[in-house]
């Protein structure tokens, strides 16, 4: 039976929706995009498949209803692992995690995977899907998530093709209609304008040509010394 003001379609009934989120082996080689692997990284060693797999954790934490001993089961887990990587701790500018701009996601799970199809210096397209992880509720992803991936985007289109690293000082975002989970969207970022130290950038999501979000950002280049 279905929870009354939900949409007839039985897909966000689904206990599956937004699982088993493919994650994208390797970043193509795009012009103006790609970029070597980061601190302590390297082709084939393994932070891929990890990330992957702690992604596919987290989407799956998302959906269960877990009983009181799986929950004591992964607690515990969960704590010896704090530990022992407590161990392994190193300074930001050494730090793998959202460092490897060799990988979709540059190897972090704070946003969802952006798998790039063809960039230059002033845009890029490419596609992503929200895993159950970014669920908000009736199968749309969660409203902070989604200006969430136009940071990512747009700041890395900031500062692509040789330009200097850039700020986020506003990100405007509009949302026009659902975005929905566990489904491959359309993304698509562009500059409008470079002044000086202002850059002026916008974004949009599509799903099968349909518009469902879009945001505007203005990203200032950082001073010398500057953090």
């Amino acid at each position: 039976m279905r929870t009354p003001g939900l949409p007839g379609s039985s897909r966000y009934d689904d206990p599956a929706l937004g699982l088993g989120t493919p994650e994208p082996a390797s970043t193509p080689q795009v012009e103006s995009w790609t970029r070597a692997a980061g601190p302590g990284g390297a082709d084939g060693d393994g932070y891929g498949e990890m990330i992957a797999r702690l992604r596919g954790f987290l989407d799956h934490v998302a959906a269960a209803r877990l009983d009181p001993a799986t929950v004591a089961a992964l607690s515990d887990d969960l704590g010896a692992w704090t530990e022992r990587l407590a161990d392994a701790a190193v300074a930001e500018r050494e730090q793998v995690f959202g460092h490897r701009d060799d990988m979709p996601g540059r190897g972090q799970t704070m946003a969802p995977s952006f798998l790039v199809r063809e960039a230059d210096r002033s845009a890029v397209r490419g596609t992503v899907r929200f895993g159950r992880y970014f669920l908000g509720g009736n199968g749309a992803v969660h409203g902070g998530a989604v200006p969430l991936l136009f940071d990512e985007v747009l700041g890395r289109l900031s500062g692509s093709g040789g330009r200097s690293r850039a700020r986020t000082a506003y990100l405007h975002t509009d949302y026009r209609s659902i975005t929905p989970i566990g489904t491959e969207l359309d993304v698509h970022g562009w500059f409008v304008s470079e002044e000086g130290r202002k850059r002026v950038l916008r974004a949009e999501i599509r799903h099968d040509g349909v518009l469902c979000a879009e945001a505007e950002g203005l990203f200032i280049v950082l001073k010398p010394g500057q953090p």
